[in-house]
């Protein structure tokens, strides 16, 4: 029992539940064949639940714009069949990532996680920055992923055919959820 007592008093005080404040940033970076195609998609639709234990954020597919209309239409109606897969998310042990508790400090490092889209999950290793704000955490992330991984047809047209393996990147406040 005094075991019990004692770890329990020394164990380090664990973090609230968290939630995104503000307006977040996520980007997917692909590259077109032949290679002078770069294409991003961007979007600030970002919401974050953390049970406690996991820390997972969300991003709804359809509000991701690349600028060109013909083309989010394809990817969000053909490639990416939003209708049926709403959303992409990105689930991490919260307890994995050092958070900061003094204004300034930072911690940077890589964790593994698991992406999912199109309804199939991947093991994703996420490169973070967390930085403690005066109201919470911002956070930097970027990871890459194969959508051939994810049962997503890998797109092409009028000759130009996107490479499989993309980028993820994402920048948001967490601040304590109420």
């Amino acid at each position: 029992m005094r075991t019990l007592i004692l770890a329990l008093l020394l164990a380090p005080p664990a973090l609230a539940a968290l939630k995104v404040d503000g307006k977040p940033k996520v980007a997917f970076f692909a590259v077109g064949n032949p290679g002078f195609l770069d294409i991003e998609g961007e979007s600030a639709d970002l919401a974050c639940a953390d049970d406690g234990t996991t820390l997972t954020c969300d991003h709804a597919l359809d509000t991701l714009d690349t600028g060109i209309g013909l083309r989010d239409e394809h990817m969000k109606t053909k490639f990416l069949q939003t209708e049926k897969h709403p959303k992409a998310s990105i689930a991490l042990a919260k307890a994995s990532i050092p958070w900061p508790a003094e204004v300034g400090k930072e911690a940077r490092g890589s964790v593994a996680a698991t992406f999912t889209a199109h309804g199939v999950s991947q093991p994703a290793t996420v490169n973070y920055v967390v930085k403690k704000s005066k109201t919470g955490w911002r956070v930097t992330a970027k990871f890459d992923f194969d959508i051939s991984k994810h049962g997503i047809e890998v797109p092409s047209y009028l000759g130009v055919t996107v490479e499989s393996t993309m980028r993820a990147e994402v920048s948001f406040d967490l601040v304590d959820a109420p």
